[in-house]
């Protein structure tokens, strides 16, 4: 089980977060400040998934530490979930717009804290995964100029995303392309609603029925169409999906309704480090990519 850092200046509150989480088997640290928790993070190979963080504390605050960890490489893929009793929309923005996509108000119930922790590690899990792919795959497309490809599952949908994201010059920031393939698939050809992807992750049984529609007769032919046009300048990505679109303006940024849900953050992640465009219903999107030089 991956590591949690829990960084909070009130010591009974890490203790009851560490009491409640303990039993369900994750690893723990603790610190009572963002100069205590530097510390701990500085040290390699910890294999913190997630950092669980109180914005008021002294030295060194919650978006102060939440700042310095988004500049650190090594903790690029550490998902930062921000502790706060405001609510107010202008103070979660600002912890949205220095990279904090989790959200708790204290005092957290326990299924709350439970249903958070739990989607940060697998968005944590996930994109480890990922970049480890894009760090260990071949750049096989550097030569492509224009193609089109189509695929049916969330997997095919990362391995493509994975081959564009190395023809990038920022293959790191278009790896996030991938969520805009899983949506596609997802909502998209599966028909899963947004409600319905809550209720499916709180029960853990998302996978299982993703794999089942994949395989009824309603589903199983319908595919993703992904056309690539790169001039070496730019990439362009058009992706389209056979359902039925879907209201795009809603998600394109953080919703202050939605920020404590247990997904629902990736097209607006996307679109805050490329360019998208979505089309007509909502099931095409162009997305723009930095490309790079033939002589790079």
């Amino acid at each position: 089980m991956p590591t949690l850092l829990l960084v909070d200046d009130d010591e009974n509150f890490l203790e009851f977060i560490s009491q409640t989480l303990i039993p369900e088997g994750y690893d723990i640290l603790k610190a009572n400040d963002g100069i205590q928790a530097q510390e701990i993070l500085k040290i390699p190979n910890q294999n913190i998934a997630s950092v669980i963080l109180d914005w008021n504390m002294p030295r060194m605050d919650g978006i102060e530490l939440l700042k310095w960890i988004r500049q650190q490489d090594h903790l690029e893929a550490v998902q930062v979930i921000m502790q706060t009793a405001n609510d107010n929309p202008e103070y979660i923005r600002e912890g949205i717009e220095a990279g904090a996509f989790y959200y708790l108000i204290k005092p957290c119930k326990r299924e709350m804290l439970l249903s958070t922790i739990k989607s940060a590690v697998t968005d944590y899990l996930h994109q480890v995964q990922l970049l480890k792919k894009l760090h260990d795959s071949e750049n096989s497309f550097r030569l492509l100029e224009e193609g089109i490809f189509k695929f049916k599952t969330i997997s095919e949908g990362e391995f493509l995303a994975i081959r564009i994201a190395n023809v990038s010059s920022s293959p790191e920031d278009a790896m996030y392309v991938s969520e805009l393939f899983a949506n596609a698939v997802e909502h998209g050809n599966l028909g899963i609603s947004y409600d319905e992807k809550t209720r499916l992750i709180d029960a853990g049984t998302l996978q299982e029925e993703v794999n089942k529609r994949l395989a009824s007769p309603e589903y199983i032919d319908r595919y993703v169409k992904v056309s690539i046009k790169n001039n070496f300048e730019e990439i362009e990505v058009f992706i389209e999906d056979q359902g039925m679109g879907f209201n795009y303006d809603k998600y394109l940024n953080f919703d202050d309704k939605r920020i404590f849900d247990n997904h629902g953050r990736g097209i607006a992640i996307c679109n805050s480090y490329l360019k998208l465009q979505y089309l007509e219903k909502g099931n095409k999107v162009l997305v723009k990519l930095p490309g790079k030089s033939q002589h790079n």
